[in-house]
């Protein structure tokens, strides 16, 4: 029973209802072999380190050409677009690093 000082709390839901947008994915590789992989690093402690081990088992394994390194100014906020343009443009697949 409320008395007559008690006050209404209100509560919010904070969430958002998850967007429409659909977009369609890239068709997947037969292979590695001879290609170009990018790395896009959220920098989050120790993706450099994740990242430079699996460049080299891609490597190994897989016989990549290259590996593209880019790194995010901070974890908090999205790529420039100017930078996934540009890692899009040169690489045939790519390893983004989205959490922890």
């Amino acid at each position: 029973m409320l008395s007559a000082t008690a006050k209404r709390i209100t509560v919010l839901n904070p969430t958002a209802p998850p967007r429409e947008g659909r977009q369609a994915r890239a068709a997947r590789l037969p292979d590695l072999r001879g290609r170009v992989v990018g790395f896009l690093w959220n920098t989050k402690p120790n993706g450099d380190a994740l990242f430079g081990r699996l460049e080299e088992l891609l490597r190994h394994k897989y016989e990549i050409a290259a590996a593209v390194h880019r790194r995010k100014a901070t974890s908090s906020i999205a790529a420039p677009e100017g930078m996934v343009d540009e890692l899009a443009a040169s690489v045939q697949a790519a390893v983004v690093g989205l959490g922890d």
